[in-house]
């Protein structure tokens, strides 16, 4: 007599092989680990993904890349930052009493309170930002418009730090008192004085 269930078997007995093939690798993996990076992960049949947590002590990598980018504008080649710049100049004239272009005239920038100059429609985002062109925020401003800024309508980015600080102490020379640039981050001193020599 024919098994009214032998089809349901077969599909079962071959699911179960299916779930035993891809499967057990899986589970042989997860009792190993994982595949978290080396070469184990490049030959996984399956996509690995790695993940980025936040550490502690994130302000302290902050201050040290205030303290280099202040080390930088200290050095910079303002000759450099005019060559870097002429992509600026596809949108803003730089020379003193110039018209506004699609972006305003930069002559005067540094130190010029944000969304100040005569006769440019600036956008809400700008008027409403506040503060003057200093150097740390043309920095921030001139690394990513659109993050530091959102709603601005520049988009141009110089993730360079160097290229950045060459341009902004090109700007800082299209005045008529240029400011003066920081001085270099002095180096840390060091966290304990060494101990005194014995017998002393």
């Amino acid at each position: 007599m024919k098994d009214p269930m032998f089809f349901n078997k077969l599909a079962g007995a071959a699911l179960s092989a299916l779930l035993i093939f891809f499967g057990l690798p899986q589970l042989a993996a997860a009792l190993r680990g994982g595949h978290h990076g080396g070469h184990h992960a490049e030959g996984h049949p399956f996509p690995q993904y790695p993940v980025a947590f936040a550490t502690e002590g994130a302000s302290g990598g902050e201050q040290v890349q205030k303290s280099d980018f202040t080390t930088l504008l200290a050095s910079a080649d303002p000759a450099a930052g005019a060559r870097k710049a002429a992509l600026c100049k596809s949108c803003h004239t730089v020379d003193k009493d110039g018209p506004n272009g699609t972006g305003p005239n930069l002559y005067g920038v540094v130190g010029r309170p944000i969304a100040s100059h005569a006769g440019f429609k600036y956008t809400p985002a700008l008027k409403d930002a506040g503060g003057v062109w200093d150097f740390e925020r043309l920095q921030a401003y001139l690394e990513n418009s659109q993050a530091y800024i959102p709603g601005t309508a520049m988009v141009q980015k110089f993730p360079n730090p160097e290229h950045r600080a060459q341009i902004i102490a090109y700007l800082n020379t299209l005045s008529d008192a240029p400011l003066p640039l920081p001085a270099p981050a002095a180096e840390a001193a060091p966290a304990e004085a060494a101990a005194p020599a014995e017998g002393h």
